[in-house]
């Protein structure tokens, strides 16, 4: 990109991250009808409407981690905390990192027998959401 206001730069890195945020959220929906991890043998009792609901309330909040965690990748000011991605992890590693955990989450949603879902659930999605507003407190943005 060439030179340019600041204000066309902003806006060019957020529609980057609508964009990046969109190849998640479809990486995630189109991974249903996978086959290639061979998982589905393992499903022994199918996905409730609610199992659905939960399993797209954790990726909206996984999605708002991803966009937080790009933000502590490009600023020296926050270091992120989680060691897989280590301190600084590049913007492709952390895309990488949010797709494998949200394809994980769908799999393990349909290992988990249904009467243990419940708890599955509410365990990811307030861990979610305490880490989100964690960074939130931390002062991490996502502007858009």
């Amino acid at each position: 990109m060439g030179e340019g206001t600041g204000e066309s730069k902003e806006v060019f890195k957020n529609r980057m991250r609508i964009l990046l945020v969109a190849i998640f959220m479809c990486v995630i929906v189109s991974v249903g009808d996978s086959k290639a991890l061979g998982l589905k043998q393992y499903y022994k009792e199918p996905l409730t409407e609610v199992d659905k609901a939960n399993i797209v309330l954790f990726n909206v909040l996984q999605g708002i981690d991803m966009l937080q965690t790009l933000e502590i990748a490009n600023n020296d000011d926050y270091y992120e905390t989680n060691p897989i991605l280590g301190k600084h992890p590049s913007e492709a590693h952390v895309v990488a990192y949010f797709v494998a955990r949200g394809i994980a989450h769908y799999h393990l949603t349909n290992i988990v027998p249904a009467k243990y879902r419940n708890f599955f659930h509410g365990y990811n999605i307030i861990y979610n959401y305490n880490t989100v507003k964690d960074n939130h407190e931390l002062g991490i943005r996502i502007g858009f």
